[in-house]
């Protein structure tokens, strides 16, 4: 049996579609004034979100006044808008896709399944078509499309792989009734409510698509480093334990839990996964400030800072200028942070860089992109 020659997944296409209704952070904080402390305010306007996307257009009355939730899409609409747009600016033809990606860790509906119900409102696509769900792999999901996209195009170079990206998060949000206070004025005991809060400030929704082939004029993405539950205990770092076959039955909004330990230990996730990437042969890097980019999943600003700091790359460098501008203007969208980085309508100079995808569960991929000669614009 003759071995396949692995292939580096090369991007032909990308394409952000975000949900129409956008809040900024002051108007959040004008909407719930009365709810939040003044040290909590603090904390909220420098978690580094000025500005994101919903699904609900009154998404500050649902947060802060229990309103019923009142979608401006559906969220497999806004995914498959983004597919449709993706296959129409990379001139994909249908029927050369051999392969469907439903990427989420906060679908529309449990079952059936985001890429069932993708290719459902996508007649285009063959009823044939290979099709997976990654889900609930939270903000890691890039590294883990990259491996698969690159498993199957070693095996059916010819083909493509269309990859949908889809998190709406924001109707997930706890409901804030009560007065919310920073880490710091409350018992321990009392932390969910702060992390409550949080969660209504830093998650958004978005939708990315994207086309991959065996060639082509855009990046390529390199063999993906991997790293998950170091420890055993990093599972509960974060969890949404309730709506599962253990706990079926919620009342109200599930749970969101977040461990203080998450900075310090997603930054060790993605300092191993990185270090081990550049420990490859494949990597032409010495260290991450010589990447051409550096792309890190916007969990926070703190964590942001706390990365650029253990890579000795300045928070102010341009080569990482894209996290932060993701966090700022879509805030935290999960799996798709990562996609909106790549997607960002800036030219990339040629050369390698370097992609880190972190978050609960918990796991970390870290992988290179690089950009042909002659530069690249999404």
């Amino acid at each position: 049996m003759n071995a396949v020659t692995m292939i580096d997944p090369t991007l032909i296409s990308v394409c952000a579609e975000l949900p129409r209704p956008n809040f900024s952070t002051d108007e959040l904080l004008a909407a719930g004034r009365d709810h939040l402390s003044d040290g909590l305010v603090a904390m909220l306007r420098g978690i580094g979100v000025e500005k994101r996307h919903s699904v609900l257009v009154n998404y500050p009355d649902v947060l802060f006044r229990n309103a019923e939730p009142k979608a401006d899409i559906a969220t497999t609409d806004l995914a498959v808008a983004a597919a449709r747009k993706c296959l129409a600016k990379g001139e994909v033809a249908p029927d050369s896709i051999g392969l469907v990606l439903g990427v989420t860790s906060a679908p529309g509906r449990l079952l059936p399944s985001l890429v069932c119900d993708v290719i459902a409102r996508m007649p285009e696509i063959s009823r044939t078509v290979a099709n997976l769900s990654i889900e609930y792999m939270g903000c890691s999901a890039m590294a883990k499309v990259v491996e698969t996209a690159r498993w199957y195009l070693s095996c059916f170079p010819d083909k493509r792989v269309l990859v949908c990206f889809t998190e709406a998060i924001t109707p997930l949000s706890p409901v804030l009734p009560d007065f919310y206070s920073h880490f710091s004025e409350i018992r321990a005991e009392d932390r969910q409510s702060t992390v409550d809060a949080m969660h209504g400030f830093l998650f958004a929704d978005a939708a990315v698509a994207m086309v991959f082939g065996a060639e082509g004029a855009g990046p390529s993405f390199g063999q993906v480093a991997n790293l998950t539950n170091e420890l055993p205990e990093d599972t509960e770092l974060g969890t949404v334990p309730d709506g599962g076959s253990d706990i079926p039955v919620v009342h109200g909004r599930r749970l969101y839990t977040l461990s203080s330990e998450v900075t310090p230990r997603g930054a060790f996730y993605a300092r191993e996964t990185v270090r081990a990437l550049l420990d490859d042969p494949s990597c032409a890097l010495t260290v991450p400030g010589d990447a051409s980019v550096l792309l890190m999943h916007t969990g926070s600003m703190r964590i942001l800072d706390s990365l650029c700091a253990q890579f000795g790359v300045p928070a102010d460098s341009g080569i990482v200028s894209s996290s932060y501008n993701v966090l700022r203007d879509y805030g935290n969208t999960l799996g798709c942070s990562v996609p909106l980085m790549v997607a960002e309508p800036v030219r990339r100079d040629p050369g390698q860089g370097i992609v880190v995808a972190f978050g609960l569960s918990f796991s970390c991929g870290a992988f290179t992109m690089t950009v042909p000669e002659g530069g690249w614009t999404p």
